[in-house]
């Protein structure tokens, strides 16, 4: 299998690399872009994909039957992930199968559970990010948050085991088309890639661009997903889990900052230290980006491997 492999515009200044790009170099600091096309053809069976997502949806419930009445971070984070996969299979499945009357009250329920443990999983990351400033944060945040997090806990259980008691889907694979799951699969990716590839302009120029930096991992992460589908996933999908990761990481930093400007007048220190560790991330995912040649001859974000400009049919 061919991997696409072009390139990512460079930030030749230290300047630039160090706090976006310089007064001087506005206009000019994405022409450096170097190409070298190649070709992959990303498939999907309709046998595979429908096996797939039976196995998936059983495991998500069995996942969630099994959760304690007390789930721990980790357990709403692979409940979560195992819930956004599913989406995002269902994504490329024809109109018929989505609107047909099992996998759409599915995914109803997996829609509902992810609303319902949202607010838990994110007291979780905020919990996690603040636990190590505990000595110059508020008397009692980190009790407070524990309390907040039983509650939100109890409320999400009660969507999770809705899930539970829904039937999981079975996909008829004689209704499917390889054909046009590949098509729909290959069209996914160009647009996210398209959508990536300008948030990632954006990012790279201004570390305060915080909306920005966390709409470009929902969109690496939607990526990833669907370049799992396919019948011989990319071999480098490492750098879009690297970047998830890393933009990530300055996301839960920016929501402890805006969290504790809004509650409190004396979490100065803790913000500032805050912000110094986001600014190291933000250089870390820097350093990412431009040893990952990852822009296409139309402006495609291609981590990972993946050159949606390129994408060709696949046969069958």
């Amino acid at each position: 299998m061919n991997d696409i492999v072009v390139s990512l515009p460079y930030i030749e200044s230290r300047a630039e690399y160090c706090h976006g790009i310089s007064e001087a170099g506005e206009q000019s600091a994405f022409v450096h872009a170097r190409t070298r096309p190649t070709v992959v053809a990303l498939g999907v069976g309709r046998k595979a994909i429908a096996k797939r997502y039976g196995d998936r949806t059983r495991a998500l419930q069995d996942m969630a039957a099994d959760l304690p009445d007390r789930p721990s971070p980790g357990d709403i984070h692979d409940l979560r992930v195992a819930a956004r996969r599913i989406q995002m299979m269902r994504r490329i499945m024809p109109r018929s199968v989505r609107d047909s009357q099992g996998p759409k009250r599915f995914d109803l329920a997996l829609r509902m559970t992810l609303k319902a443990t949202s607010k838990l999983r994110d007291m979780d990351t905020l919990t996690d990010t603040l636990k190590s400033y505990g000595d110059s944060l508020p008397s009692g945040l980190l009790v407070n948050l524990e309390n907040q997090r039983s509650d939100a806990s109890a409320r999400a259980k009660v969507a999770i085991g809705a899930l539970c008691e829904i039937p999981a889907p079975e996909l008829d694979a004689s209704g499917l088309s390889g054909k046009r799951l590949s098509k729909k699969l290959r069209k996914g990716l160009r647009k996210h890639s398209m959508v990536a590839s300008s948030l990632l302009k954006e990012a790279l120029i201004d570390e305060s661009k915080a909306a920005e930096l966390h709409s470009l991992r929902k969109e690496v992460k939607r990526m990833r997903y669907l370049a799992e589908l396919a019948n011989e996933p990319p071999g480098r999908l490492l750098p879009l889990t690297k970047w998830q990761e890393s933009l990530g990481a300055i996301h839960d930093i920016d929501v402890a900052i805006a969290y504790l400007k809004g509650i409190s007048a004396d979490s100065g220190k803790t913000i500032l230290e805050l912000q110094r560790a986001r600014h190291s991330k933000y250089l870390a995912f820097i350093r990412e980006a431009r040893t990952v040649r990852a822009l296409g001859k139309e402006g495609a974000l291609a981590a990972g491997g993946l050159g949606p400009a390129d994408l060709n049919p696949a046969k069958g």
